[in-house]
C-alpha cells in the first residue's frame, strides 16, 4: 500500500507513529515520512472502532465528551513541520552577497584614500576630483536609466523623482511628462508650473553648488572641531563608527529606496568628520568631507540602480571595487607601489571568493537545523501593557 501523501506533498504526524517499530527515515531538512505499516495499523484501527458518537471540534455543541477530551485519530493529523521552507541555492546566495561585498570594498577604499592623503602620498584634490568626475557620470547613466524606464519608472520610484543625500535630487522623470505638460497647459494650468527634467536637472545642479559652497565654508570649523581629544580616541570612534555603517547598512533595499539607511549613513559621515579634523588644512578637510558624501551618500543609490538594470554592469562594478580594495589595502599596509598591489588584488580575489562560498554552503547547511512546527491551532500571541482592574 502507498504511503498516504497531502495533495501539497506535505507530510503530516500521526499519534500512532509514537508506537510504530520501526524509526522513521527524515530528510537532510527535517521533513518526516510516515511508514506504511504506521498507516496500515491506523486505519484498521480507525476500521474497527465501535460505534460511538463522532466528536465535533465545536465549543457551542453538547457532546458526550468531557472538556478535556482528545481525539487521538485526528489531534495531530493536521501537524506540519517546516512548511514553507525553501531550499536556499548555492549561485543565488552567491549572486546576493555581492551587495554586501561591493559595501565593504568602498569603505575599504576610502579608509585607503584617507591614509594616503595624512601620509601625505596623495593629493586630496586628485581623490576628490576623481570622485567628482565618477559621480557625475553616475547622475548621468542612472538620469538615462530612468528615462528609459518610461511609465514603469515613475510608478516605482514616485512622479517627483529621489533625493539623495545632502540634498541632491535624482529626477525619475520621463520624455512622457513633456507631453503632459503640454496637455495640462491647454487645458489652462500655466506651463511654467508643469515640472520638467531639464528642471530637475537644474535643481540637482543649484543643490550641488549648495553643498560645495556650505561644506568650504564648514570646513575651518571641522578642521579645529576635535582639536582637544586624542588621536588614539579618534582612531577608536572611527573604527566603532565604520562597523556601525557596514553592520546597519540596508541591503535588500532595492532601487526604490530614496536614500541609504539613516543610521549607516550618519554613522559614516561622522566617522568621516572626525578623521578629517586630524587632517593638517581645511582643503585636506574640505576635500574628505565632500569624498565621503559621494561615497556613502550617492555611491549606494548608483549601485541599487546598476543593479536593478544591467546584471553585467553589476558584476564589473563588484569585480572593479574588489580590484581597487585590495590593491589600495594593501600598498597602505606594506607603503610601497604598484607590484605589491597587484600581488594584493591577487590575494583579495583570491580571498573574496572564498569567502562568498564558504558562506554560502555555510548558510545551506543550517538549513539541516531548521524545526518549525504549524498546526490549525490559533498561536498564542502575549499581551503586553494592559491594565487590569
Amino acid at each position: 500500500m502507498q504511503p498516504r501523501t497531502h495533495p501539497t506533498e506535505q507530510i503530516y504526524l500521526h499519534p500512532e507513529d509514537a508506537k510504530s517499530s520501526r524509526p522513521r527515515k527524515s530528510s537532510p531538512l527535517r521533513r518526516t515520512s510516515i511508514p506504511p505499516s504506521t498507516q496500515k495499523k491506523s486505519k484498521n484501527h480507525r476500521r474497527h472502532r465501535p460505534n460511538l458518537p463522532q466528536w465535533k471540534k465545536l465549543l457551542w455543541v453538547k457532546q458526550n465528551f468531557p472538556d478535556n477530551f482528545t481525539d487521538e485519530d485526528t489531534f495531530l493529523d493536521h501537524l506540519q513541520r517546516n512548511p514553507s521552507l525553501r531550499p536556499y541555492e548555492f549561485w543565488e546566495l552567491v549572486a546576493d552577497s555581492t551587495v554586501i561585498v561591493q559595501h565593504i570594498c568602498s569603505v575599504v577604499i576610502f579608509v585607503c584614500c584617507f591614509t594616503a592623503i595624512f601620509q601625505e602620498r596623495v593629493s586630496p584634490q586628485t581623490v576628490v576630483w576623481w570622485a567628482t568626475f565618477g559621480t557625475v557620470l553616475a547622475w548621468g547613466g542612472r538620469d538615462l536609466w530612468v528615462g528609459d524606464e518610461g511609465p514603469e519608472g515613475r510608478e516605482g520610484h514616485g512622479e517627483h523623482g529621489e533625493q539623495g543625500q545632502g540634498g541632491m535630487k535624482f529626477t525619475t522623470d520621463t520624455p512622457s511628462t513633456t507631453e503632459n505638460a503640454s496637455t495640462m497647459g491647454s487645458n489652462g494650468t500655466p506651463p511654467s508650473l508643469v515640472p520638467s527634467r531639464m528642471q530637475y536637472r537644474l535643481s540637482t545642479a543649484k543643490s550641488a553648488v549648495l553643498i560645495y559652497c556650505f561644506l568650504l565654508g564648514l570646513s575651518p570649523i571641522l578642521k579645529s572641531l576635535t582639536k582637544s581629544t586624542s588621536s588614539d580616541s579618534i582612531w577608536a570612534l572611527s573604527s566603532i563608527l565604520m562597523f556601525t555603517n557596514v553592520f546597519t547598512f540596508d541591503y535588500g533595499a532595492g532601487p526604490e529606496a530614496k536614500f541609504p539607511a539613516s543610521l549607516s549613513t550618519n554613522a559614516a559621515l561622522m566617522a568621516s568628520t572626525v578623521l578629517a579634523s586630524r587632517l593638517p588644512s581645511t582643503t585636506h578637510v574640505f576635500s574628505l568631507t565632500l569624498f565621503s558624501i559621494e561615497v556613502f551618500g550617492l555611491f549606494p543609490v548608483f549601485r541599487r540602480y546598476l543593479l536593478h538594470c544591467s546584471w553585467r554592469g553589476h558584476v564589473l562594478l563588484t569585480a572593479g571595487l574588489v580590484v581597487g580594495a585590495s590593491g589600495g589595502l594593501s600598498m597602505t599596509i606594506s607603503g610601497r607601489g604598484i607590484g605589491v598591489g597587484i600581488v594584493g588584488v591577487v590575494l583579495g580575489g583570491l580571498v573574496t571568493c572564498l569567502s562568498m562560498g564558504m558562506t554560502s554552503w555555510w548558510l545551506i547547511g543550517l538549513q539541516r537545523y531548521k524545526n518549525e512546527i504549524h498546526g490549525p491551532w490559533d498561536p498564542a500571541r502575549p499581551v503586553i501593557g494592559r491594565h487590569w482592574d
